[in-house]
């Protein structure tokens, strides 16, 4: 059991530093993107008189999704930090004389990367979710604006829900007013069969009711239109959680949720391909991370007596920053359709893997 010991007590060592550097690394980073987000949004919480309580608010809603943005990059300089303090104090020198060579050292590492991807996977997955849609609703909530026939500030939603298409005019209220909507019900080929218009419609936390309603039906042969009166009867798809869900710009969505926008015809208002990528996004984040720690290692061959004037670390640096903007090219090829979700996910981590296997066999050459 002795014999194991020493192991062990490196382990808990390299990864207890690792992670306690990227905590501080992160929470620098996430504080500059929360003031940033925060230069933005102060005036128009102050202007609706939401003060100190609304800035907290915003800050702590919007803090989830911005901690797995950074993780990735956090978690390289952090490895950065580390690898260069062990490396000018001689610490890497005498663990490579004790024979620990640099594939063992990266897996000695593994715990805490195992630890961070998994963990902002499941933020991703869970966490990011209900509070990015929170955040909407409480913006719209607190919008005194939002529900004005003549605001200048027009909310337009289009949706679909399996063949039916839904365009919203305006939504007020978290989605629970919602003004000039239009379902379009098309037949299983895509054509247009008959609309049902309700000038506003109200949710009452179980049925939607709509005043104005018309119902406009085409004949079989599409060469006559009939107009009616609408009834109360009017079923649009969606509840006002999900209405302000689909008004996000980004899919900030569950996996049972994206499951079934794909396969069950739940509402959507995003390209399938951007839904497939949100999936794919979350599963390859510990890769992500693996990737970064390997873009990281070059550093443990700086001579300790080169300190800080040898340019690695910037070049670590660099090839950190162009893997991140990498990924979001290729990223945006996916959500675009342009390439499969699973070849968008894993594109950027094999190569960033590939220069970063290539970088460090030219430095044990050396």
């Amino acid at each position: 059991m002795t014999a194991h010991a020493p192991r062990y007590v490196l382990y808990r060592y390299l990864n207890r530093a690792l992670l306690g550097r990227f905590m501080l690394c992160g929470g620098v980073l996430v504080s500059l993107l929360e003031i940033l987000a925060l230069l933005e949004k102060t005036t128009p919480i102050l202007n609706r008189n939401l003060g100190f309580k609304g800035i907290l608010t915003f800050a702590l809603l919007h803090l989830p999704a911005l901690s797995v943005e950074i993780m990735p990059l956090a978690f390289m300089v952090g490895a950065l930090f580390l690898l260069m303090q062990m490396t000018l104090s001689s610490e890497m020198s005498a663990l490579r004389a004790a024979g620990l060579s640099t594939i063992n050292l990266y897996k000695r590492f593994l715990p805490a990367v195992l630890i961070v991807g998994f963990t902002g996977a499941a933020m991703q997955y869970w966490l990011i979710p209900p509070c990015e849609n929170a955040l909407a609703t409480w913006w719209n909530k607190t919008d005194p604006d939002a529900a004005k026939p003549d605001t200048p500030v027009k909310r337009i939603l289009w949706f679909r829900a399996g063949p039916t298409l839904v365009r919203i005019g305006q939504y007020a209220n978290g989605g629970a007013f919602l003004r000039d909507v239009t379902i379009y019900n098309r037949d299983p080929g895509g054509l247009l069969t008959g609309t049902e218009h309700a000038a506003t419609l109200t949710y009452d936390g179980k049925d939607w009711h709509p005043t104005g309603a018309q119902d406009l039906t085409l004949t079989d042969n599409g060469a006559f239109v009939k107009i009616t009166g609408g009834d109360n009867n009017f079923a649009i798809p969606a509840t006002p959680s999900m209405i302000m869900t689909l008004s996000e710009d980004n899919a900030a969505v569950t996996p049972s949720q994206i499951r079934a926008i794909l396969h069950k015809g739940a509402p959507a208002s995003l390209p399938r391909a951007t839904y497939r990528m949100a999936l794919f996004s979350g599963i390859i984040l510990p890769l992500q991370v693996a990737v970064m720690l390997l873009l990281a290692l070059p550093v443990i061959y700086i001579p300790p007596r080169a300190g800080l004037r040898n340019p690695l670390p910037v070049y670590v640096l660099a090839a950190g920053m162009g893997f991140v903007i990498l990924q979001g090219m290729i990223s945006a090829l996916g959500n675009a359709g342009t390439l499969g979700a699973p070849l968008a996910a894993c594109a950027g981590p094999l190569l960033g893997a590939l220069l970063g296997l290539t970088w460090v066999l030219r430095m044990e050459e050396k």
